[in-house]
């Protein structure tokens, strides 16, 4: 059985009490209840108490802040038209069941008063009926912590991050540049030894015509390597266009229809009736699929199987790309994104690290998943169509 509260064994004795004593009780409680007030509004958190309708019936100095709303509606809103950005994140946009409301945990992004992030805590209140927890009845308390200039110093470190990549980037491609250079250097001296000699010689035109070839090719790798350091550090600001993604897929596997084919590799694509549409830039997009989907030929043997999923997740759409090839050992998974790390023969160690800059620059996130020896799956989450800008305008609350 449950123990009764201070509060709750006065209230079970208010017939008992004259008029004198529940005026001091009334007085009690009203003072009691100011203290409480004045302590929940220095707290830096935001706290909302909603019922079982979503009606905000308490909220703190900090929590009235946070949502922009004025002090004499703090009690009198539902928070869906005081914070629509707030409410879709704790569910309260969907239809009521009957099942107990679980505890949310989860941060996201306001566009009212102001944009901020937030990380929200949220709790059920049980029916004040009983035992019983009722949906109908049971409410919620909503704790919110600002983590907007968090976010800020994330951003911050990100910016310095790509900063130093950048100079790896310089150093790397110092390095790359100085072995065709070698290469053309010592095939140029070849050359200008064969061209003093009488090139009549089968042997010494065929000697001459290796190094002439030797000398394109690595002109050849010179100019892919300073195209993918361009590609690699230019700030390249997206066209945002509607794009389906499903389209772009078929596209990147038409382009690789070939070399799928040369390969005996087989093609598995799961997706249902709905289009993957997003709002993106269709040449970087193409970009990212080209790398992630070439990866995984390139991991795996002949005569097997790329499994490609789309799936639908909240405000995301996800694709994942799965091969069963050779997969990534544990030690090198977090280097994957490093400017020229590569465990490929021929790779030239950027691809990945513009697949991250570009899912980024679409406030999409990019994951992977790999052992070694069992295969890798590659994860992209793009934002919906439209999830980036949908709340952004708001009517302030009157």
């Amino acid at each position: 059985m449950a123990r009764k509260s201070p509060l709750d064994k006065v209230l079970g004795k208010l017939e008992d009490l004259d008029e004198a004593n529940l005026s001091n009780l009334v007085q009690r409680l009203a003072r009691e209840r100011k203290l409480l007030e004045t302590v929940f509004d220095v707290i830096r958190d935001g706290i909302l108490v909603l019922d079982g309708s979503g009606v905000i019936t308490y909220s703190n100095q900090q929590g009235r802040s946070l949502i922009g709303l004025k002090k004499e509606l703090g009690d009198k809103v539902s928070l869906l038209k005081a914070a629509p950005d707030l409410a879709r994140s704790l569910g309260l946009d969907r239809v009521a069941n009957d099942s107990r409301p679980e505890v949310v945990v989860r941060e996201t992004m306001i566009h009212y008063p102001e944009r901020r992030h937030l990380r929200i805590y949220a709790v059920p209140i049980a029916s004040a009926q009983g035992d019983e927890f009722s949906q109908k009845d049971a409410g919620m308390t909503v704790v919110l912590t600002d983590v907007t200039e968090e976010k800020v110093s994330v951003e911050e470190k990100i910016e310095s991050e790509r900063i130093t990549s950048v100079m790896d980037l310089a150093a790397g491609v110092a390095h790359e540049l100085g072995n065709p250079l070698n290469s053309i250097n010592i095939h140029m001296q070849v050359l200008q030894r064969a061209l003093k000699k009488d090139l009549t010689n089968s042997k010494d035109k065929e000697k001459a015509d290796k190094s002439l070839q030797s000398c394109i090719n690595e002109v050849n790798r010179l100019d892919s390597i300073i195209v993918h350091f361009l590609n690699a550090i230019k700030p390249t600001v997206p066209d945002f266009q509607e794009l389906n993604l499903l389209s772009v897929i078929e596209e990147i596997l038409h382009i690789k229809e070939k070399e799928l084919s040369d390969k005996n590799i087989n093609i598995q694509l799961d997706t249902d009736n709905k289009e993957p549409v997003i709002d993106a830039d269709q040449d970087q997009i193409k970009q990212v699929f080209f790398n992630v989907i070439g990866n995984a030929m390139d991991a795996i043997t002949n005569k097997s199987d790329i499994r490609i999923i789309i799936s639908w997740e909240n405000e995301f759409i996800t694709i994942q790309i799965i091969d069963r090839g050779t997969g990534i050992k544990k030690e090198n998974i977090s280097k994957v994104f490093e400017p020229y790390f590569t465990t490929k023969k021929k790779g030239n160690g950027i691809g990945m690290m513009i697949v991250h800059r570009i899912m980024r620059n679409h406030g999409g996130e990019v994951g992977i998943d790999s052992k070694h020896g069992s295969g890798t799956i590659v994860t992209l989450k793009f934002p919906r169509k439209g999830a980036k800008q949908r709340y952004l305008e708001q009517k302030p609350i009157a």
